[in-house]
């Protein structure tokens, strides 16, 4: 009897064997995303992968908007965040192609609006974190570092400058430098690393003066229709966008919640769309391929720094970041960390995180987006996600 189940089990493991191997690579993927939403709590997942250029998954999973049962689809529009520092960039490398931007001239060059400091800032420093323009204050530790009335004063005032920028709706890229424009540089530019989307800020200026179009019209003409990108568009807080996500925040421990109040408008080219992961895998392959820029520009805006710049170990406990070993070139993360090549660019904000990862090796772009702050695995996603995208491609080549 026990002979006879074994051989039983043992024909049943052949005839399931096939059907396991038949399913195919979109029910892999969805599937995977599934599991990723019972795990992490998050309210949706939206996921894209491209091959070779083509995209051959696009789908989500979960709540678009929890209060009005609004399902999340292809479709749905989430925030960028930090990503938008990826396509700025793109813009800044085709206007240096074109002989329009010195990228080692002095900022003031193109942008009056920002005054000159000690040392002279370069649009470079602007693009690789290394301005030594300041970054999101902690103004819970400098409050409790304030010795005095007259230091807790000036650190209440500047945290209520900043507070109300980020509720603040902008029209223009000169009006959010006001909130930093005159603060001090925290080092020389050039001699350590300090992310900084104020930063990115002021390279939206420096854009402006050099190419003489206002930064959307510039980022549509040279990089968001090139690359066929139809679903990203500024994430303006009065429009009304089809298809908009509404935004969730999932504290440690804590129940998930709304997403706090940010206008991101002042945040523009730092972290200020909206976009699908269609239009970032998309994005990513026009950015590989050569559709944007020459391959020499992609090489020096993924070749990272010649040196580890003195500041990069804070970039472990950098709440936005990839893990430590990573790096930055001009507007993209490097992740050289992983068993091949990745270059890409990750962001969190309020009501959102994101990602969006080129693997070159395998002619891969995939995107993951959410409408949720304090989805901590996106990373370890994405990489379940590649291999059983690398697995799919495979099986498509008969190798």
């Amino acid at each position: 009897m026990i002979r006879c189940l074994f051989y039983l089990l043992l024909a049943l493991d052949a005839l399931m064997a096939p059907l396991a191997a038949a399913t195919s690579l979109p029910e892999r993927l969805n599937q995977a995303l599934m599991d990723e939403l019972e795990r992490s709590g998050a309210p949706s997942l939206q996921l894209a992968v491209a091959w070779r250029g083509e995209v051959v998954f696009e789908g989500a999973v979960g709540h678009a908007d929890l209060e009005q049962n609004v399902a999340a689809t292809k479709h749905t529009r989430y925030r960028t965040a930090s990503v938008s520092k990826w396509f700025t960039a793109t813009a800044a490398m085709t206007l240096w192609e074109a002989g329009k931007l010195d990228l080692d001239a002095p900022v003031e060059a193109y942008c009056p609006a920002f005054p000159e400091k000690r040392w002279p800032v370069t649009t470079r420093q602007l693009l690789t974190h290394t301005s030594g323009i300041r970054g999101y204050a902690d103004y819970a530790e400098e409050l409790a570092a304030a010795a005095t009335d007259e230091r807790r004063e000036d650190v209440e005032r500047r945290r209520s400058r900043d507070l109300l920028g980020m509720v603040t709706r902008y029209t223009d890229s000169v009006a959010p430098l006001e909130n930093f424009k005159d603060d001090a540089l925290v080092f020389e530019p050039g001699s350590d690393w300090l992310y900084s989307s104020y930063g990115y800020r002021v390279l939206a200026c420096v854009l402006e003066g050099a190419s003489g179009l206002g930064y959307s019209e510039l980022l549509d003409t040279r990089v968001l229709g090139p690359a066929g990108l139809t679903a990203t568009v500024s994430d303006d807080a009065w429009a009304i966008i089809r298809h908009r996500a509404a935004g969730y925040r999932l504290p440690r421990s804590a129940t998930l919640r709304r997403a706090d109040l940010r206008d991101v408008s002042e945040n523009l080219a730092a972290g200020g769309h909206l976009t699908t992961a269609t239009d970032l895998v998309r994005f990513g392959s026009a950015y590989q391929s050569g559709q944007l820029l020459a391959a020499d520009t992609v090489e020096l805006m993924t070749a990272g720094p010649a040196s580890e710049p003195a500041g990069i170990d804070d970039y472990a406990s950098w709440r936005f970041a990839v893990p430590s070993a990573s790096y930055y070139g001009y507007g993209v993360m490097l992740f050289p960390h992983e068993t091949e090549r990745w270059i890409g660019h990750t962001g969190r904000q309020a009501g959102a995180s994101s990602i969006v990862v080129l693997v070159p090796e395998k002619d891969l772009a995939i995107a993951v987006l959410s409408n949720v702050k304090g989805w901590n695995g996106y990373l370890g996603f994405v990489r379940t996600v590649r291999d059983i995208a690398a697995a799919g491609t495979r099986e498509s080549d008969g190798t």
